[in-house]
């Protein structure tokens, strides 16, 4: 075994473990680690600092996206643009579990859009709750429900899941993400599905409302708390649309976009200067440990590649495995995304294992694009199992649940859609085989 080989073994493990025991912030590893391993491996401070400038180089672009597109949906958030959405589909449910299930679906899956796992729960949980307790439906299957609304459209340009990714693969991120939007459909179907099969065991259980009771419910759910400014309120939801589909679109690089969506966003909602900038404070302090993340990303990122260190590990590794497995290696690790991010996270899974993988698939000739997708649809639909991952305790306590409950009630149905969307990638031709 080579000195690089047992070096980036080492460094890999210790930042599993540190990232899983939460010894040291992510950032502070994503620098101390890899400079160690290079000045082991023999390299100097001079050659290492052309590879970090590369690596930074390589992450300003998504930093920037990131930055804005959270600052944006923040903004929009407070102005009151989800809250419409959710009284909106509230409308439409009936006095059956299976509606009330299939409204948490949607209403978690449209809060998901914004890429915060925290957003969905302290919009989803509140709004739906009482429904839950009053139709005697499980709290467990709400947490679930939600679970699966982050894993059907949290996957975004601007959440945290693809970012990371990106940051490691250095793929084109709207690439990746348009390849990913048929899968997320696929997911929605198999969502709906649950909620259909969840709807038998809660009546079985004995959920349900009398309609009279249910619509007075409904009634008092629908009043606006929160008085907002009607036109205001129409011009945001436009721009929030109309920044979406320009995304989609691909017409503006994304983080242009929503530099410019941002910038409209404060003109119209904060038109006093004082306010304003006042508000931009605000979202950069909450927004900056993001950015200092991603920047030493570019750090770990560029050190690693640049070196050697993972084209020697990815490169020893795959010659354990024969041949004739090598090129399905990375499904396999797709395949069983959800107990690993359960147990290590998403930091661990996207900063330590997605290189790994990526550099194995690429020893047998496996694109990173088709490695990264597997990874990304089967690991998110998992995230809001995982009890290294915060936004989890945020939704057990929001609930009064323990983790060990939501694990059981909730991991082999998510599990099983992981899988199945990992299926319908290879069926449809995302991923060939």
């Amino acid at each position: 075994m080579s000195l690089m080989l047992i070096t980036g073994i080492v460094m890999f493990v210790i930042l599993t473990w540190c990232l899983l025991k939460n010894i040291f912030p992510p950032s502070i590893l994503f620098i101390v680690l890899p400079t160690a391993a290079a000045l082991v491996c023999g390299f100097g401070f001079k050659e290492l600092g052309d590879y970090v400038a590369q690596g930074l180089k390589s992450v300003v672009g998504t930093a920037t996206l990131v930055a804005f597109s959270a600052m944006f949906f923040t903004l929009m958030k407070e102005a009151g643009v989800f809250d419409v959405i959710v009284r909106f589909i509230l409308r439409f449910i009936m006095p059956s579990t299976f509606s009330v299930l299939i409204a948490t679906l949607v209403i978690a899956s449209i809060c998901s859009l914004d890429g915060n796992a925290y957003a969905t729960l302290l919009v989803t949980v509140p709004a739906l709750l009482p429904i839950y307790e009053k139709m005697n439906i499980s709290k467990k299957t709400l947490l679930l429900l939600i679970t699966v609304g982050v894993g059907v459209t949290g996957i975004t340009p601007w959440g945290g899941s693809l970012n990371r990714a990106i940051a490691v693969t250095h793929l084109d991120i709207l690439d990746v993400y348009y390849r990913l939007i048929p899968l997320q459909a696929i997911l929605f179907v198999l969502g709906v599905m649950l909620c259909w099969f969840m709807a038998k065991i809660e009546n079985r259980s004995g959920s349900g409302i009398s309609p009279d009771d249910f619509h007075h419910m409904r009634a008092d759910m629908l009043t606006c708390k929160t008085a907002h400014n009607p036109w205001l309120l129409k011009l945001n939801f436009a721009l929030v649309i109309a920044t979406i589909v320009i995304l989609v679109s691909g017409l503006v690089a994304g983080n242009y976009l929503f530099m410019i969506a941002f910038s409209l966003a404060v003109i119209i909602n904060y038109p006093d200067a004082k306010k304003a900038q006042q508000k931009i404070k605000e979202y950069a302090l909450t927004i900056f440990p993001v950015i200092v993340i991603f920047l030493t990303i570019g750090v770990f990122v560029g050190i690693l590649q640049n070196t050697g260190i993972i084209k020697v590990l990815v490169s020893e590794i795959a010659e354990i495995f024969p041949t004739s497995l090598g090129p399905y290696l990375y499904l396999i690790l797709a395949a069983f995304s959800v107990p690993i991010v359960i147990l290590i996270g998403s930091d661990a899974f996207y900063f330590a294992l997605l290189p790994l993988a990526v550099g194995l698939g690429q020893s047998f000739a496996v694109s990173p694009l088709h490695v990264t997708i597997a990874m990304l649809i089967t690991e998110q639909i998992g995230l809001l199992l995982s009890p290294v991952i915060p936004a989890t305790h945020l939704g057990l306590s929001l609930l009064n649940l323990r983790v060990d409950e939501h694990i059981r009630h909730s991991m082999t149905k998510v599990w099983i859609m992981s899988v199945c969307a990992l299926i319908a990638a290879l069926v449809i031709g995302t991923i060939p085989v």
